[in-house]
């Protein structure tokens, strides 16, 4: 019975002094947490956090503090140094090169920078501005074959640090002349989420219509004539196909 009794002690002076344990500081810089016990002109009387009674002379005693031990500071969890952008993403880019189908030819390389961050998890993995390069997938003009004009764009490349990274988009269709008008204006704005279109047919196919605008006014696909113009700072969609892991940025 009385070893019981022991133990129970025991285990309460152990929650109290985890409830509120007292600290010794001693002048060598050591930090002990623990139970103070007393001062006499030997010392300090400390149990420490073995369970070990100890009295620590004067000279070597620096303070003694009273209350709970202070809870340790956890370091700011660091940003991880790559994310994943998941398929799907959406990638809203500005041309900085115009296309046209009287020109344009299949495996032209053009340049256009993102109109907004590309972001995941929280995370910027590349603000607006960064450069993209693509590729005509395919070019179709109607003064070279038979049919309406055509022009099929794909990302192929976005430049983070100086270094060029292969991303794999889905492909932007032009669509089909002033017949698939609303097909075109709808692929081109459909989920960029600026607002509303500023896009309509005006006036005769033969003189130059526009097909497609954006917030702004800034077109996106024009129809002159037989041919079909993406022109300098269209802004187009296009939408990760496979995931990229890109170096965080912010």
């Amino acid at each position: 019975m009385k070893l019981r009794l022991l133990i129970l002690c025991m285990i309460c002076v152990g929650l109290t002094c985890a409830a509120a344990a007292d600290t010794l500081h001693l002048t060598n810089g050591q930090v002990i947490t623990g139970t103070f016990l007393g001062r006499s002109s030997t010392g300090v009387q400390f149990i420490g956090p073995d369970g070990t009674s100890q009295i620590y002379p004067p000279e070597q005693v620096e303070s003694v503090s009273f209350g709970p031990i202070p809870a340790p500071v956890q370091p700011p969890a660091s940003a991880p140094q790559q994310v994943m952008v998941p398929a799907g993403s959406i990638l809203l880019v500005r041309m900085v090169d115009g296309l046209d189908t009287k020109t344009a030819y299949s495996g032209q390389l053009f340049t256009a920078t993102l109109s907004t961050n590309l972001a995941a998890n929280g995370y910027v993995a590349a603000p607006s501005g960064t450069t993209v390069y693509g590729e005509v997938v395919e070019a179709k003009s109607a003064g070279r074959i038979r049919g309406a004009s055509q022009l099929k764009l794909q990302l192929t490349q976005i430049i983070i640090g100086g270094n060029a990274i292969p991303i794999i988009t889905d492909v932007f269709d032009s669509q089909k002349g002033k017949s698939s008008t609303h097909r075109s204006l709808f692929r081109t704005l459909g989920g960029a989420g600026l607002g509303a279109a500023i896009g309509a047919i005006a006036g005769n196919a033969g003189v130059g219509a526009a097909i497609g605008g954006v917030a702004g006014g800034v077109g996106s696909v024009v129809q002159r004539g037989d041919q079909i113009e993406i022109p300098i700072e269209a802004q187009l969609e296009f939408h990760l196909t496979q995931p990229v892991t890109l170096p965080v940025t912010q």
